[in-house]
Order: structure tokens, then C-alpha cells, then sequence
């Protein structure tokens, strides 16, 4: 029997938040201070990496895309070729 998509996602959301319930019981205070300028230094690193890795993924998915384009126009010049030398 297949459950339906709205049933999948509220039972995801419900054990998401279960398990966040979960993890507020069992959290102790740290009694520590994390400077502003830090986590505005951490937040900056973590955007770059982010954005450093979407922009490979964009440039090899690109020439992957190409790649396999370029070998699909080879391969009817090709077959092209072929029929023209059969033709003529």
C-alpha cells in the first residue's frame, strides 16, 4: 500500500521534533562567552566554503554536461559520414 507524500513528511516532522524534545532534555548550560566578532568570522568561513563548493559543482556539472554533448554530436557526424560514404 503506498503511503502518500503528506503522511511521509508529517511523520518526518514529528520525529524531528521528537528527537530535538529530546535533545533540550538532556542539554546542561555551558557558562561560556562566544565573542560576536567570532561567530560573525565563523559564519563568513562557513558562506565561503559553501558558496566555493556550489560554484565547482556548477563549473564540473557544466563540462560534464558538454562532455557528453559533444560526444553525442561526434556520434551522429559520425553515422552521417557514414551514410554519405555508403550514398555516394
Amino acid at each position: 500500500m503506498k503511503k502518500s507524500i503528506t503522511k511521509i513528511l508529517w511523520r518526518g516532522l514529528n520525529l524531528t521534533y521528537f528527537a530535538l524534545l529530546m535533545g533540550m532534555l538532556g542539554t546542561v548550560p555551558a557558562y561560556a562567552y562566544i565573542d560576536p566578532s567570532t561567530t560573525a568570522m565563523i559564519t563568513q568561513i562557513v558562506a565561503g566554503i559553501f558558496i566555493s563548493l556550489g560554484v565547482a559543482f556548477g563549473i564540473f556539472r557544466r563540462k560534464i554536461v558538454l562532455f557528453f554533448k559533444n560526444l553525442s554530436v561526434k556520434h551522429v557526424q559520425r553515422k552521417i559520414e557514414k551514410q554519405n560514404r555508403k550514398n555516394g
